[in-house]
């Protein structure tokens, strides 16, 4: 288990509370152990446990950015900002 953030549009928020956050066509969901850092990818910062899906993060990224393999569950997550 990790606990990491993702940014979205406030537009997003009812979606991503009901289906989650949905990995893209090759299966990433972007998250980040730095929320202050991502300020510009959306107005509503959510936190995110990983459970025991994989991660991966690059050493010259890796303070900004983690891949996560796999879709995260709305149990999941939880709205900090607005």
């Amino acid at each position: 288990m990790m606990i990491l953030y993702h940014r979205t549009a406030k537009q997003n928020i009812q979606s991503i509370l009901i289906g989650g956050l949905k990995p893209n066509k090759i299966g990433i969901v972007y998250l980040t152990p730095a929320p202050d850092k991502t300020k510009s990818f959306g107005d509503v910062l959510l936190k995110v446990d990983t459970g025991d899906l994989r991660l991966t993060a690059f050493e010259d990224c890796s303070d900004w950015e983690v891949l996560c393999w796999g879709h995260i569950l709305p149990k999941n997550i939880t709205i900090l900002m607005n």
